[in-house]
């Protein structure tokens, strides 16, 4: 190399350094072409250019000088640089596969690779790989790892509640945030409320340390009310839960995928009321780059609301293009052939809903049953749930029971329960546990007249409550066909001397029990005799039948005859009433027995206006002369009248 060659490749160096110290990136871009054009090998200024393109965020044009084949010599060092832009720009299969090519897993590699599980949902491998970074790591950055590794540790209880999973020590709100999270996730949402407020207040309360303002806090603790509002929703609490997801969206916050979450879980809450709300609502929820933002199981949850809320907004194409979306994206095939027969049914469709859910099988064969018995169609229905796998389940037996009582087929009810006994007669445990079961059984077999099958009944009604009295005596009563069994399990009832006092025999002896308690309860009451001193003995008492008054006739009755049965009717509208000659009566059958000559009298409507009533309608009129004057005493009077308007 020329000496004046390397002259300028160190003044170039020194500018590189200046622009990079100064944070002025792009200078710092140009000062590293300035010296790649002077040396095309070095690595160092090709490393900063990178750089410079990354601090940009100009990854697109950082991954094509990475992946420029005339630069392969120089980039195979820069793995993580290659793996970070291609995380960035949402590719985490491309990245993971960069950063298992490593010749070695440096800290950094890890860290990304653990970044990029995350991304990927690979929550199980990424807990692993956080709990090694964190054990074999002490910096300053110690407070991040662990929030991210809580975050973790919050989607793995969201995928399995049950597994045993560590806490954190909650200094931040980071750590306060996801530990809510944690336990809302596991549907401990009384719990979680308390430390999401927690969370909230050190939120706003850090970021007011730090210099922000007060909207910057609301808007960095927006994240955290909407998970209390999560809460308080799971709770049943929607209009508290709806108040604080306005607030958040009325502050227009800039995090897009909070806005979409708030917006699904608020259509959630309207459900088919306020649709076109609803539908403004999710267009915020399914706009354009979400799929990067949001983890698989909240974009399968807003997918299956957007198919619900077209059933509502009954657009059935549209909810069949998001079934199909539903099924092929997110793998769930039963959840969208349920919302498409849901659909199917509102248009009247039950035939083509029910193949449908037969088609998939398994719980939807309950929902056939369902659309089936809502249909009418009830032998169909039976039917289908005699077929199933379900038909042992206690609450299926206990439908086919009532839709076949209903239909007065109590032997093929019979029949179905001495089925499922010999399909729980080996199981010990669920045979003591299904007493409802048993009591319905014996009810069944009682009503198809089979003896035995209800003896056997109230036999496993009385194991699965062995202290029972009453199913004991059922079970008693129910053996009358051995009797020598029957008096052994009559031993352990007990004996007819501690229920004597609570029985009173000659009532049950008695004909009136028949009768209603209140009309025992009157009868016994006035059998009673109070004593003459008692306080209101008289009016025990009964008092003496009133001595009936005879009729009053009146004085020309003729008993002969009977009473003319059109006594009451007026006589104008009787049989007899004839008109008189020459006189015309023109009767008006009203209230008031008028006659239409009265009432022409009083109608003012029919009445010849009088002169006063004409003048007094006539807007102007006109002054009389006075009687005796002469020509010119009426000028004069004219004239007087006429200085007396110009004064007034």
């Amino acid at each position: 190399m020329s000496a004046n060659k390397e002259n300028n490749l160190v003044q170039a160096y020194v500018e590189l350094n200046k622009f990079c110290q100064s944070s002025d990136y792009e200078r710092a871009l140009k000062a590293a072409g300035k010296v790649l054009q002077i040396a095309p090998n070095e690595q160092k200024a090709f490393h900063c250019k990178v750089i410079c393109f990354i601090q940009l965020h100009n990854f697109k044009e950082a991954l094509t000088v990475l992946c420029n084949a005339k630069n392969a010599s120089l980039a195979s060092e820069l793995v993580f640089e290659k793996a970070y832009t291609q995380y960035r720009l949402n590719c985490p299969k491309e990245a993971l596969e960069t950063v298992d090519s490593a010749p070695e897993l440096t800290p950094a590699l890890k860290e990304l690779r653990a970044q990029i599980l995350y991304r990927l949902e690979q929550y199980q491998d990424c807990y692993n790989l956080y709990r090694d970074i964190v054990k074999n790591t002490t910096d300053d950055y110690e407070d991040e790892r662990k929030a991210n590794m809580s975050a973790v540790v919050a989607n793995l209880a969201a995928l399995n509640p049950s597994t045993d999973l560590p806490s954190f020590e909650e200094n931040t709100y980071e750590l306060s945030y996801n530990a809510g999270t944690k336990l809302a996730m596991v549907g401990k949402y009384n719990e979680a409320l308390p430390v999401l407020k927690k969370a909230e207040q050190a939120c706003s309360e850090s970021v007011l340390e730090d210099g922000g303002t007060e909207e910057e806090a609301k808007e960095e603790a927006a994240i955290i009310r909407v998970q209390q509002a999560y809460c308080q929703q799971q709770m049943g609490k929607e209009k508290e839960a709806a108040a604080l997801y306005q607030n958040v969206l009325k502050d227009k916050p800039s995090d897009q995928a909070l806005t979409a979450i708030a917006s699904n879980n608020l259509v959630v809450i309207n459900r088919d009321t306020n649709v076109f709300d609803s539908r403004k609502r999710m267009k915020a929820a399914t706009q354009d780059g979400l799929e990067h933002k949001l983890n698989s199981r909240q974009r399968a949850s807003i997918a299956y609301n957007q198919a619900i809320l077209a059933i509502y907004s009954n657009q059935p194409d549209f909810c069949k293009q998001c079934c199909v979306k539903l099924s092929r994206e997110f793998g769930q095939e039963r959840r969208a052939a349920l919302v498409e027969a849901s659909s199917l049914v509102k248009e009247g469709k039950r035939a083509q809903a029910v193949a449908l859910l037969l088609k998939h099988g398994g719980s939807l064969t309950l929902a056939a049953a369902q659309v089936l018995l809502a249909q009418g169609d009830r032998k169909a229905a039976v039917k289908l749930l005699e077929e199933s796998e379900y038909r042992y389940r206690p609450a299926v037996v206990g439908l086919l029971c009532t839709v076949l009582t209903a239909d007065n087929d109590c032997e093929k009810a019979s029949r179905m329960f001495i089925d499922v006994y010999e399909h729980y007669k080996n199981d010990s445990e669920k045979l003591l546990s299904l007493r409802n079961m048993w009591r319905a059984a014996a009810e069944a077999h009682q009503r198809a007249n089979n003896a035995g099958a209800a003896a056997a009944a109230h036999e496993a009604l009385a194991r699965a409550a062995p202290g029972d009295k009453r199913s004991l005596a059922r079970l008693v009563k129910a053996l009358g066909g051995d009797p020598e069994r029957a008096r052994q399990l009559a031993a352990g009832l007990p004996p007819v001397s501690e229920l004597e006092g609570k029985i009173d025999v000659d009532a049950l002896e008695s004909s009136k029990w028949m009768m209603g308690a209140k009309v025992v309860k009157k009868t016994v009451q006035s059998k009673q005799e109070q004593s003459p001193g008692t306080p209101g003995s008289e009016l025990g008492q009964k008092t003496k039948a009133k001595r009936k008054r005879k009729t009053k006739l009146p004085p020309n009755a003729d008993l002969s005859r009977p009473p003319d049965p059109e006594r009451w009717l007026p006589k104008y509208e009787r049989t007899a009433y004839r008109k008189r000659r020459g006189i015309r009566r023109d009767v008006i059958k009203g209230s008031q027995g008028m006659t239409t000559t009265a009432v022409d009298q009083y109608d003012m409507s029919k009445q010849t206006p009088s002169a006063t009533a004409a003048a007094a309608k006539s807007p102007r009129v006109e002054a009389k002369p006075t009687d005796g004057a002469t020509a010119w005493q009426r000028k004069q009077q004219q004239k007087k009248k006429g200085k007396g308007k110009g004064k007034w």
